[in-house]
C-alpha cells in the first residue's frame, strides 16, 4: 500500500514539475506577445487621440513640433513596452500561475505607462494640464484597457488561454498531491497501530 502511494506521489510531483516548466515557457512567450500588442495598441491610441480628440491642438503645432512629438512617442512607447516585458518576465512563479495576479500587475503597468504618455502630450502642448475639460468636467486623456489588447491580438489570447489551462491543471495536481500525502499518513498510522498491537 505504502509503496503504491509513494509511487503515485512521485508521479504527481513529476507532473507538477512538467506543468511548471511549460508555464515558464508560455509565460515568456506571453510576455513578449503582450509587449508587442501593447506597443501597437498604444501607437494606434496615440494616433486616434491626437487626430480625433485633440485635432485643433495637434494642427496648431508646426511640422517640426509634430515630428518631435511623434519621435518622442515612438521612443517612449518602445521603452515602456520593453519595461513591461522585462517586469513580466521577471515576475515570481506564483504570479505566473495566477491569472488574477498577472492581470493586476499588467493593469498597473499599463496605467503607469499611460500616465507617462499623457504627461508627454502635455509637454508637447497637445494636452493641457487641466484647462480642456469635456462635458463631464474631466480632462480627456489617453487610456487603454488590458481586455482591449487581449481581444484584438490572437497571439496574446492564445497564450493567455494556454496559461489558464495550465494553471487549472497545476491547482488540480497540487490538490491530488495533498490527498496522497494524507493517504500516506493514514497508511503509516494504520501500519504503526498494527505493529504495536499485541494479541
Amino acid at each position: 500500500m505504502l509503496v503504491r502511494i509513494d509511487k503515485d506521489i512521485h508521479n504527481i510531483q513529476k507532473a507538477i514539475a512538467d506543468v511548471i516548466d511549460r508555464i515558464d515557457v508560455i509565460h515568456i512567450e506571453y510576455s513578449q506577445a503582450i509587449a508587442i500588442a501593447v506597443q501597437q495598441q498604444i501607437l494606434q491610441t496615440a494616433f486616434k487621440f491626437c487626430t480625433q480628440k485633440c485635432p485643433d491642438k495637434f494642427l496648431a503645432l508646426s511640422l517640426s513640433a509634430r515630428q518631435n512629438l511623434q519621435e518622442a512617442l515612438r521612443q517612449t512607447i518602445k521603452s515602456l513596452c520593453d519595461q513591461i516585458q522585462k517586469t513580466l518576465e521577471e515576475c515570481d512563479r506564483y504570479s505566473r500561475s495566477n491569472q488574477e495576479n498577472l492581470d493586476l500587475l499588467l493593469s498597473n503597468l499599463l496605467n503607469e505607462s499611460m500616465e507617462k504618455l499623457n504627461q508627454l502630450l502635455v509637454n508637447h502642448k497637445v494636452l493641457s494640464a487641466d484647462a480642456d475639460k469635456d462635458q463631464d468636467g474631466k480632462t480627456p486623456q489617453m487610456s487603454i484597457r488590458l481586455a482591449e489588447i487581449e481581444f484584438t491580438d490572437r497571439n496574446v489570447l492564445s497564450h493567455r488561454g494556454e496559461l489558464r489551462v495550465l494553471s487549472a491543471r497545476l491547482a488540480h495536481l497540487h490538490n491530488e498531491l495533498d490527498q496522497k500525502y494524507q493517504q500516506k499518513t493514514i497508511a503509516e498510522a494504520e501500519l504503526a497501530w498494527r505493529s504495536a498491537w499485541v494479541e
